[in-house]
């Protein structure tokens, strides 16, 4: 009767422990599919703010492009003129028609800047948002993108500076800015004073400020169309990486 009573409470034990066991494993298959589906969530809350930082990202960037593209047009076309007075100085100026020369003059003195619009970027940078975003490709054009506009910034800065301040003066000397400004997109009333092509084709000042001005616009035009590839390029990226 003893070992009776000792088989059923052992019995009552086991069921007791098996219970207890299956309730463990119930609690704890509950506890990783409540975290398995927190995870979910949380990855999708991410996913979803990866979509908003990348689409706001491919607006600033096209933009961007369309204006860095723009600049390099104009400025390019600067270059070229600096280029062609530098050749005329070599020559005979009386080939070319007056119009010709101060359009050349005029286009020289063009001095037109990238001033990117990056608030979304920085945006995603100064709160702590690269890690939402899964490619390594855009997560490095976010960190350095900015840095690198400042570093175009200086080159266009210093042409800017040169142009302003020395070039303009100069020829302004020998031919008025009403005669250059036609070319530049805003007519002024014509001046009373002649142009004085002799004078500014015999000035060696003038000539070294042209030859100064386009051995920058050439540092600065690498400068831009290696952003703009960059720019270009990143820019496919994250259009790919767009649902």
């Amino acid at each position: 009767m003893r070992l009776k009573q000792r088989s059923l409470a052992g019995k009552g034990i086991s069921k007791f422990l098996l219970y207890v066991i299956g309730e463990i494993v119930l609690v704890m298959i509950g506890i990783l599919l409540a975290m398995q589906v927190n995870n979910w969530n949380e990855e999708r809350k991410a996913r979803a703010e990866e979509q908003v930082f990348l689409n706001a990202l491919k607006k600033e960037m096209s933009d961007n492009l369309v204006q860095l593209t723009q600049t390099i047009s104009y400025n390019q076309r600067s270059r070229d003129a600096a280029f062609k007075l530098m050749e005329i100085y070599s020559g005979d100026y009386r080939a070319f028609a007056p119009a010709t020369l101060d359009s050349l003059f005029a286009q020289v003195q063009w001095a037109w800047t990238f001033d990117p619009e990056l608030s979304n970027l920085i945006s995603i940078k100064a709160n702590g948002k690269i890690a939402i975003i899964q490619d390594p490709v855009i997560q490095s054009f976010v960190s350095s993108f900015e840095e690198s506009t400042k570093d175009s910034e200086e080159e266009s800065l210093v042409l800017r500076s040169l142009i302003t301040n020395k070039y303009v003066m100069m020829v302004s000397k020998y031919i008025s800015e009403s005669a250059r400004a036609n070319y530049l997109g805003t007519p002024t009333p014509k001046s009373k004073f002649p142009s004085d092509y002799n004078g500014i084709f015999n000035d060696r000042e003038v000539e070294s400020v042209l030859s100064y001005i386009y051995v920058w616009r050439e540092s600065e035009m690498d400068e831009l169309t290696s952003l703009q590839k960059k720019l270009s390029e990143n820019l496919a990226v994250v259009e790919k990486e767009i649902k």
